[in-house]
């Protein structure tokens, strides 16, 4: 992790820190309070815009450590609206419909001006523009569902902030396992200023998130999850991960649905019958016990999540015994309904205890077991049928493809190179021919990284550095570099102003690297950082120098790139 990600936790840390008792004062003397209802536990004045002095810090702190573009600023946007709403929420309470047009709102924001969505999406036997529409539906329901969660858990003193630091430090320091700074400065700026936030928030409280925090930390852990699908490294990490990590607010969020639908209530009807409110009242825990304990749960299933990385089976072993041990206690406390206890009822088979629920005193359970009685055999036969299904198609996965011929990779001369770039490749080459591996993964990088940020070469269309990225890749690198470097190319080769030349490169480090992509976690990975030196001011990156990290993979005894940092 480097100094400047480190430093930008700090420095929100400490603005967050600073601000909070400012906002709180001012909060009380406009009167905006936490006001009490059936959901609520505190006593006292409270302020409840502590998430103001969050979204300030915030604001703060990506002025001084994030560059600006397309994505960030649509991120900006949007996290703006999302906290007017809330914002509003928390003096005029917002009726839930108006309360959820300015979520779907913020979603689209990001989704069409900043281009992040599941874009990597695709269904089976769709058409791809249905599959694009599905895609960024389930996109505003992931943003809006997550920023209702998160808002949802904020129901003791310290849990919501607590719960969401260690969900962006996770998500952080998974992002910098593949390379990507960016989500994982992102993700700690906004640590940091919550983090100043909950020193004040810790039981006993003297200033609440209020919507306008909740949301929009919600908001904001939602879309630094999709940015992953810019670059796709791994499916689960840019989706899969946050779901498992963020388990305890989305449980939680799931069962509140489902009680509330069962006993036929709205969903905005507030109620005691959260996680956190079954800890502190059914188990008689009290605030500080209980929110420390969803802590210890959330950092379980963070484990799962950074654990997949290095082990699969053994981070889904772990969740699914976690997912079991929350099964039992949602049915111990009957936070969904009293007659809701499956997992019990079949533990009683085993354990035959008169304090657990029996399966042959309840009625619904005795008719499904009669109705399997009578149709065990087709039961059977489905259950064999499946099995089988599976066995199949694991086993065809795991079969040699001797069809398809193994993918070569080759070290190529790009036409109307520049003189640094002939310098490398000529050095390339020696050191092929001499078998000098550390010299071939260093020049790989120098060449991709001299061609991919020249552009005094290039002509229409063209991306630099394409021949020498993993064949698999390439088009989530094209993708990649037309949202990013290569997005206002063309206009600038029309106009021919594209004089933007890398003369030299410097290499400070060549050292294994811990990136793994799906499906290829077998071969050896490879960080090499390097700095290059532009002929001129570039008017992309407004520098004269600029300093990254490319990834490459050893496949065949050759190199390719991987990830790039940027």
């Amino acid at each position: 992790m480097s100094l400047e990600i480190c430093l930008s936790f700090i420095m929100t840390f400490i603005v967050s820190l600073i601000l909070v008792p400012f906002v709180s004062k001012i909060s009380k003397q406009l009167g905006i309070i936490a006001h009490t209802n059936k959901r609520t536990i505190h006593k006292g004045t409270i302020a409840r815009t502590g998430g103001y002095a969050i979204y300030a810090s915030f604001l703060i702190g990506t002025m001084i450590f994030l560059k600006t573009d397309t994505q960030i600023n649509a991120i900006l946007i949007g996290g703006f609206i999302i906290f007017l709403t809330g914002f509003y929420d928390d003096i005029h309470d917002l009726s839930p419909k108006l309360k959820m047009l300015g979520q779907i709102v913020a979603a689209l924001v990001v989704i069409i001006y900043g281009d992040i969505s599941l874009k990597g999406a695709i269904i089976p036997f769709l058409p791809s523009n249905i599959s694009h529409v599905i895609a960024i539906i389930v996109t505003i329901g992931w943003i809006v569902g997550i920023s209702n969660a998160v808002n949802l858990i904020d129901g003791l003193d310290g849990l919501c902030g607590g719960i969401s630091i260690i969900v962006l430090v996770t998500i952080s320091l998974t992002s910098l396992t593949y390379g990507r700074t960016d989500i994982s400065s992102l993700s700690l700026l906004l640590a940091g200023a919550i983090g100043g936030f909950l020193v004040y928030n810790f039981h006993p409280a003297s200033v609440f998130l209020g919507d306008c925090g909740a949301l929009f930390i919600g908001f904001m852990i939602a879309v630094i999850s999709l940015l992953g699908f810019g670059y796709k490294s791994s499916s689960f990490f840019t989706l899969g991960a946050p779901i498992v990590v963020l388990m305890v607010p989305i449980m939680d969020t799931i069962i509140a649905i489902i009680r509330r639908k069962v006993h036929h209530k709205s969903f905005s009807e507030a109620d005691k019958n959260h996680l956190h409110h079954k800890l502190m009242f059914s188990l008689e825990l009290g605030q500080t016990k209980s929110v420390l304990i969803l802590y210890t749960v959330t950092i379980l299933f963070s484990l799962c999540s950074y654990i997949y990385l290095y082990d699969k089976i053994a981070a889904t072993i772990l969740f699914l015994t976690l997912m079991l041990f929350f099964e039992v206690f949602v049915e111990a406390t009957n936070m969904i309904d009293r007659k809701y206890k499956p997992v019990l009822t079949i533990m009683n088979i085993f354990i035959k205890s008169e304090y657990l629920p029996s399966i042959k005193d309840t009625k619904p359970y005795r008719r499904i077991v009669e109705k399997a009685k009578k149709k065990y055999a087709v039961v059977f036969l489905i259950v064999v049928a499946i099995v089988f299904s599976l066995v199949f198609f694991i086993n065809k996965d795991n079969t040699p493809k001797t069809n398809k011929p193994e993918q070569t990779i080759e070290y190529k001369e790009v036409a109307h190179e520049t003189p640094l770039m002939s310098n490398i490749y000529n050095q390339l080459k020696t050191a092929v021919s001499r078998n000098k591996k550390e010299d071939i993964r260093q020049l790989v990088a120098a060449y991709f990284i001299t061609d991919y940020f020249t552009l005094s070469n290039k002509v229409v269309n063209q991306i630099g550095g394409i021949d020498y990225f993993y064949t698999d890749k390439k088009d989530d690198f094209t993708a990649y570099a037309k949202a990013a470097y290569y997005k206002n190319v063309n206009t600038l080769i029309t106009n021919k102003t594209n004089t933007q030349e890398v003369i030299k490169y410097s290499i400070i480090s060549n050292e294994p690297s811990n990136v793994a992509l799906s499906g290829l976690e077998d071969y050896s990975y490879y960080d090499i950082k390097i700095t290059v030196y532009f002929e001129e001011l570039n008017s992309i990156l407004n520098v004269e120098e600029y300093t990254t990290t490319v990834t490459l993979i050893e496949k065949d005894q050759k190199f390719s790139v991987v990830v790039m940092e940027e």
